[in-house]
């Protein structure tokens, strides 16, 4: 049958789900329903934002420890809640709203943090992610790109590997602080890394395009919009903080 043609994984994982499928009076998922509900991760996240940062200043002069233990909850919060989003779809809803909150607060002191060191780089970096949000909707939508399996596993293996350089570079820092030394140090490095973890950070997003895709072209219960919406808020959010990295490399020190 049709609803059952999708040769993506993560949707037959999906289709293997009770109720999973629009039958009867269950309404079935939309494109629309996704963007709505992207756009309430996205309010969730901004809104956590400005929240956050406006009310640090009074919590680091009342209680600085306890600033530190609120982002280290946050940290965790969004890792917990995430892992329960991307594998329980049914509780995508609320586990990626949790999810929104909290990585929201992060975004948010990093962005200021960031943007005390250099004027503009937030809104640099929003206009970036936007535009790159725009070009793969593009692609994708008009066939210019497909996303296929090869396409799936150059991506995937690309996400472990930055996965495993990541951890390689922070053990390696532990033992060899001069590592971190070298590498901050080193403009060139600095700027081919943000740039790979950019692109890749771009392939993810055709990934989540192709499963919004699948979810709605195979008839999958109306439930499934907040899994579909998390994933491409996840790749936003992570493109957004890409961008304000590169951002503060190529411009902190231009003088």
């Amino acid at each position: 049958m049709f609803m059952n043609r999708s040769s993506n994984p993560a949707i037959k994982k999906l289709n293997s789900q009770p109720d999973a499928f629009g039958f009867g009076a269950v309404e079935t998922a939309s494109y629309a329903g996704i963007g709505i509900k992207v756009g309430i991760y996205l309010a969730l996240t901004i809104v956590s934002a400005i929240l956050f940062v406006a009310l640090l200043p009074t919590i680091l002069t009342n209680n600085p420890t306890l600033a530190i233990a609120l982002l280290i909850m946050f940290f965790v919060t969004a890792g917990i809640s995430s892992i329960v989003a991307a594998f329980r779809p049914k509780a995508a809803g609320f586990a990626g709203g949790i999810y929104c909150v909290a990585e929201g607060a992060v975004v948010g002191l990093v962005s200021s943090l960031f943007e005390a060191v250099v004027q503009g780089v937030i809104i640099m970096a929003l206009l970036a992610t936007v535009f790159t949000l725009a070009v793969v909707a593009l692609l994708y939508f008009t066939g210019i790109v497909r996303v296929g399996s090869r396409f799936r596993r150059f991506v995937l293996v690309a996400l472990i590997s930055l996965l495993l350089t990541q951890l390689v570079f922070f053990l390696l820092t532990l033992f060899v602080p001069s590592v971190a030394l070298v590498f901050y140090d080193n403009f060139g490095l600095q700027l081919v890394v943000s740039l790979v973890f950019i692109v890749v950070a771009a392939l993810c997003m055709f990934t989540d395009f192709d499963n919004m895709t699948n979810i709605v072209e195979n008839g999958l219960s109306k439930n499934y919009e907040w899994y579909a919406a998390y994933g491409l808020m996840v790749t936003l959010i992570w493109l957004y903080m890409e961008f304000l990295r590169l951002a503060l490399i190529l411009f902190s020190n231009r003088d």
